[in-house]
């Protein structure tokens, strides 16, 4: 029995050591950044004790190795014990947003910003807490699926057209690449990719690249110039299997050139952009290859990276230039993507969305790029997404995301235009009431489009399409005509637009004053001022070309009659020419002169008037005829 007991106690013994040894190594491999190898050393101890430093550190580790899951785990387990840290409120809540529990994650959050109101970081976070749900808008919009290359366990992401097929970066294990893992992320180090689309469509067996372009570390997303056939790639510095580190003893990433036939790729060495001691990475080219677009954490920047250009000349790329504020966050932006020249589309944590990197799109116009726009879910979703690529017609193109087991995958899109509905009422601007059957134009880029019926409360509804502009034109036979333009380049959403016609009823044979029409004093010289008046006369009987109108000229009761019917028959003649300059048809005017038949105040019978009061009895008069179709 005594053997017994001392065996059992020996084993105890031997166990604790183990134990111990394992914690001592966990936090050892923990001080280098070695996450990976850290996190199976704390999980065996935790399974056997627990170690309050042990369980924080772990979760720290998965934190930093971007695994949403394990970490809202960890956190929670340490919330559930004494005295927990004020920073775990932040990370829990960034774990629970990947996760999609946007309100679970807004309580441990508004513990930070109650302590910190500053903090743009948690500011950030909060506002995706509030609305992440705008980005789930129109969720028909694109059609996503996984391609071939998405397997378990396996990482694979930012792909690039090249040939028939892309080329991409990728951790899954091929025959004759190095087995080596990294320490951080327990995954073998990223390499180079080529894979192909068959003439039926599917993607074949996906090849590494070959020449010396796949190292012994990391290989990351690149760019391929067409116009000389070379590729431009993130790696991390190292010569000869070595790696290189800045003077705060870090190895930074660089960006690398190397010339590429079919698939294999020879390096030619580091591009000089900005300094050794900063990292750069994420490469993209415009068209011409003459634009690059790149990430850098270089100190002058607005946040973790941002997004600079550089431009070659005369074979040399020039200083960097930073995109400035509108682009770059306070957060990272990263993986940017040229298309059409005049576009960008990148990734950012630093800007309203569904949580992690989210991607969005700017266009640069007029010398300035626009404020970033969320392309929304379900290319986005509450993880990580990036990698953003399309073709010239942006309908069709690749991305990459963490989403679902925290690896990343390529996806495919299809993106679908949006659908627009227009909805039109049109109501009788004097009683309110629906007007019946009211006609519809429809022109489209300024060319008759359709033509439509409105029902008997005066409603319609019909679609246009993206990327035109609309001009709607409303009327019947008792009603004055109106019009309202639609622009929808640019629109990113379906979306209902809602348009309201009041339409002012015409009234037959009853005249009204045209007012702003003036002549010098007895004279047929029209007054420069009357020209808005007379365009907007012009505009009421263009938009109306059934109606049929008389312009009528009355004049003061200063002179003889006849010459005061002479005068006036003059200046509608004058009136009615300057409309028919302005492009009103002949055939819908009359004109007549009435001379100082009407006045209307009490400036006759040689009763002696100022001369403003002499002016009220100066006008121009419309009366609609008659109303045609």
């Amino acid at each position: 029995m005594k053997n017994k007991v001392r065996i059992y106690l020996l084993m105890l013994v031997l166990f604790s050591g183990c134990v111990n040894i394992r914690l001592r190594t966990a936090n050892e491999n923990y001080s280098l950044s070695a996450y990976a190898t850290a996190v199976e050393d704390y999980e065996f101890v935790l399974s056997k004790r627990f170690e309050r430093e042990a369980a924080i550190n772990l979760a720290d580790c998965y934190y930093n190795m971007g695994n949403a899951i394990k970490t809202e785990f960890w956190y929670k387990k340490l919330f559930s014990y004494p005295n927990p840290k004020v920073e775990w409120n932040y990370r829990l809540g960034d774990a629970l947003i990947k996760n999609g529990k946007y309100q679970e994650a807004k309580k441990y959050l508004e513990v930070c910003y109650s302590i910190n109101v500053s903090d743009n970081k948690v500011k950030n976070l909060l506002a995706v807490c509030d609305s992440a749900f705008v980005f789930y808008n129109d969720t028909q919009l694109y059609d996503v699926k996984p391609i071939r290359y998405c397997s378990e366990g396996v990482n694979v992401f930012s792909p690039i057209y090249y040939k028939k097929g892309i080329l991409f970066v990728s951790d899954m294990r091929h025959k004759g690449m190095s087995n080596l893992k990294s320490d951080i992320s327990g995954n073998q180090y990223f390499d180079l990719f080529y894979g192909q689309k068959s003439d039926n469509g599917n993607w074949m067996e996906a090849l590494p690249l070959g020449g010396d372009i796949n190292g012994k570390f990391n290989e990351g997303p690149l760019a391929y110039d067409r116009t000389t056939s070379k590729v431009y790639f993130t790696r991390n510095n190292y010569v000869s299997n070595k790696i290189e580190k800045n003077k705060k003893s870090f190895n930074v990433l660089k960006i690398f050139e190397a010339s590429i036939e079919n698939t294999n790729a020879t390096i030619a060495g580091p591009l000089k952009l900005g300094s050794d001691e900063y990292s750069v990475g994420h490469p993209a080219l415009n068209s011409n290859g003459d634009v690059m677009y790149f990430i850098a954490n270089l100190p002058w920047g607005y946040g973790g990276t941002d997004i600079y250009k550089t431009m070659r000349v005369n074979n040399a790329w020039t200083a960097p230039e930073n995109l400035g504020r509108t682009i770059n966050s306070s957060g990272n932006e990263m993986f940017p993507f040229v298309g059409n020249d005049s576009t960008i589309y990148f990734s950012s944590d630093g800007n309203f969305g569904l949580g992690g990197l989210d991607i969005y799109e700017s266009n640069f116009s007029n010398g300035a790029w626009s404020v970033p726009y969320n392309v929304g879910y379900p290319v986005n979703s509450s993880q990580d997404d990036f990698g953003f690529i399309c073709d010239s017609t942006g309908y069709n193109g690749l991305f990459s995301s963490s989403r679902g087991d925290g690896y990343d995958k390529i996806y495919e899109f299809k993106r679908t235009p949006p659908q627009i509905v227009v909805h039109v009422d049109v109501v009788d601007q004097l009683s309110h009431d629906g007007v019946s059957n009211a006609f519809i134009a429809v022109f489209k880029d300024e060319k008759f489009y359709k033509k439509f019926n409105c029902n008997s409360n005066g409603s319609l509804t019909f679609m246009v399409e993206s990327e035109h502009g609309f001009e709607i034109k409303c009327r019947d036979n008792i009603h004055y005509q109106k019009k309202f333009t639609i622009d929808t380049h640019g629109a990113k959403q379906s979306d209902t637009i809602f348009v309201k016609f009041d339409l002012k009823p015409i009234d037959i044979n009853r005249p009204f004053i045209w007012y702003g029409i003036s002549f010098n004093k007895k004279s047929t010289n029209l007054l420069p001022s009357s020209d808005e008046s007379l365009q907007l006369l012009a505009s009421v009987l263009k938009d109306n070309p059934g109606l049929k109108v008389e312009i009528g000229s009355y004049t003061d009761v200063r002179g003889s009659d006849s010459d005061n019917k002479t005068l006036t028959k003059q200046r509608a003649q004058l009136v009615k020419q300057a409309l028919i300059n302005a492009g009103v048809s002949a055939s819908q005017m009359e004109f007549k002169g009435y001379g100082s038949s009407k006045i209307l105040n009490q400036c006759k019978g040689g009763l002696l008037c100022i001369e403003e009061d002499h002016q009220v009895n100066n006008r121009i008069e419309i009366t609609v005829l008659s109303v045609s179709e």
